[in-house]
C-alpha cells in the first residue's frame, strides 16, 4: 500500500514585487503586481518577467529533486523492499532435541520452514552419529529415522526456495542407555549418555531433577549435547516429602545428611545412591574421577547443595544449584559454584538465592565485586566473582520465575567446562 509523506521545506525568493514560498504542493507564483503588461523597451516589466521565470524553474527543480528522492517517493521505497524481500532465504526450524531411551531405536522429526514467496523443498540429512540412520522420507517436513544406537545423532532441515535459496537448521537426538542399581533392597534407576569415540577418562556430570520430576523429563535439558565428549547421568528420584508435599507422593531427594525416607526406612538413601553411581561410571565406564560436576534443580539443587556438598565434597570438583538455598556452610569444602537464578522466583524467594551466594563466596574467599561472566537472551547475565584461592563463584540470573529455561545448560556445561580447564 502506498503511503504519503508530507515533508515542508520553505524556501524564500525575493526580488521587487516578488515573494514566492516552496513546498512540496504544486505551487502558483505571481508577480505582486500585474497591471502593467509587457511591452518591449519596458525595463520594470521585463525584470518582472525574469525574476517569474527564475522562481519558476527553480521552484520546478526543487520539486523534481524532492520526486527523485527514494525516502519521499513510496513506490520507490516500496520497491526496494520487495527486492530486499525476494533475495531474503527461507525460514527454517528443524525442531527441539529428541530424546529415546534404548532399546528403542527410532524418533520423529518435525520441523518448520516457509518462505514469503511461495512454497519450498524440504530436505532431511544426516551429519553425526555412531551409525547410519535411515530416514523414512527425506522431503517430508514430519519424518521418521530409524537404526539409531546409544549416542548422538545430528540432523539438518534444509528448506530451499523456488528461486534456489536455501537455508537450514540443525537438530540431534540423544539415545541414552537405562541403568538400575540396588539399594538396601530397593531399586534405582538413571538415564545415562556414554560419550563414543574419545580416548582417556571421561568428565562426569550428574543432573538432578526438581520435586514431582522425573529422568527423562530433566533429560530435556540435553547437557550431553553441549558436552558429548562427557558421561552425563539423570538419575530418578523416590516419592519424598517436602514443604510443599507432605505425604510424600512425588518423587524428590532428601534433604539433609542421615534424613531417613519415611516410606523406604533408609537412612541417606540418595547419598547411598549417588556413592553406587559414582562407582559405576568411575571404574566401569572410565569416569574421571577428578572431574566429577553436580547439577540440580529446585529439590535437586537442595540435594546438592545440603548433602552432597557437605557429605561427598572431597568427591566433586564443582558444582551449579538452581533455585534452591544452601543451609550451614560450616565443614563444607571450597569448591568452585555456579548458583542459577530466577529474579522473578516466587517460590524459593531471590533474595534469600542471593544470601546462598554470599555464602559461597564465603566459603571460597571470592571478592565482594563482580565481573560480567556472560550474557544472554531473556534477560540472562552471570557474574563472576574471583578466588583467592581459585575456586571462582559466578552467580548465573534470568529474567523469569520458580521455571527453568533451555537457555541455561550450555551456562553451566561452559562453567564446568572453564573449571576443568577445557
Amino acid at each position: 500500500m502506498s503511503t504519503q509523506i508530507r515533508v515542508i521545506k520553505e524556501l524564500s525568493v525575493s526580488a521587487p514585487g516578488l515573494m514566492c514560498s516552496i513546498t512540496d504542493e504544486p505551487q502558483v507564483v505571481e508577480p505582486a503586481s500585474t497591471t502593467a503588461p509587457f511591452k518591449k523597451g519596458n525595463a520594470v516589466s521585463r525584470y518582472f518577467f525574469f525574476a517569474v521565470m527564475i522562481a519558476t524553474l527553480f521552484l520546478a527543480s526543487c520539486q523534481k529533486e524532492q520526486l527523485a528522492n527514494p525516502v519521499l517517493n513510496s513506490t520507490a521505497s516500496d520497491d526496494l523492499s520487495a527486492a530486499v524481500r525476494s533475495d531474503m532465504p527461507p525460514k527454517v526450524d528443524a525442531g527441539g532435541v529428541k530424546r529415546i531411551v534404548a532399546p528403542a531405536n527410532s524418533a520423529i522429526l518435525s520441523g518448520r520452514a516457509s518462505d514469503n514467496e511461495g512454497p519450498v523443498t524440504i530436505k532431511w540429512t544426516q551429519t553425526g552419529g555412531n551409525s547410519i540412520a535411515t530416514i523414512a522420507d527425506p522431503t517430508s517436513i514430519t519424518t521418521n529415522v530409524s537404526g539409531l544406537t546409544s549416542g548422538i545423532y545430528t540432523f539438518v532441515l534444509t528448506a530451499t526456495d523456488a528461486k534456489g535459496v536455501s537455508r537450514s537448521d540443525s537438530t540431534y537426538v540423544s539415545v541414552l542407555q537405562k541403568m538400575t542399581w540396588t539399594v538396601e533392597g530397593t531399586t534405582r534407576e538413571a538415564l545415562v549418555h556414554l560419550p563414543t569415540g574419545g580416548s582417556g577418562a571421561a568428565p562426569v556430570m550428574f543432573a538432578f531433577h526438581g520435586h514431582g520430576g522425573t529422568d527423562l523429563g530433566f533429560a530435556e535439558r540435553a547437557f550431553e549435547v553441549n558436552w558429548p565428549e562427557a558421561i552425563v547421568v539423570y538419575p530418578q528420584g523416590l516419592p519424598t516429602t517436602s514443604p510443599g508435599d507432605k505425604t510424600g507422593k512425588g518423587n524428590g531427594w532428601q534433604h539433609s545428611v542421615g534424613e531417613v525416607n519415611g516410606r523406604t526406612g533408609i537412612a541417606d538413601q540418595d547419598l547411598k545412591f549417588f556413592d553406587a553411581m559414582l562407582a559405576t561410571v568411575n571404574n566401569t565406564y572410565h569416569g574421571d574421577a577428578q572431574l566429577v560436576f553436580v547439577h540440580g534443580w529446585s529439590n535437586g539443587g537442595e540435594f546438592v547443595y545440603d548433602v552432597l556438598w557437605t557429605a561427598r565434597g572431597d568427591k566433586l570438583t564443582a558444582l551449579a544449584p538452581a533455585a534452591a538455598t544452601v543451609g550451614t556452610i560450616n565443614g563444607k569444602k571450597p569448591l568452585p559454584v555456579m548458583h542459577v537464578a530466577g529474579t522473578e522466583d516466587n517460590k524459593v524467594r531471590f533474595n534469600n538465592q542471593q544470601q546462598s551466594v554470599d555464602k559461597d563466596r564465603t566459603v571460597n574467599i571470592c571478592s565482594s565485586t563482580g565481573t560480567p561472566w556472560a550474557k544472554g537472551t531473556g534477560g540472562l547475565a552471570g557474574t563472576e566473582y574471583a578466588s583467592s584461592i581459585n575456586n571462582q563463584v559466578v552467580s548465573l540470573q534470568y529474567k523469569g520465575g520458580h521455571s527453568y529455561p533451555f537457555t541455561v545448560p550450555p551456562y553451566i556445561v561452559q562453567f564446568f567446562k572453564e573449571v576443568a580447564g577445557m
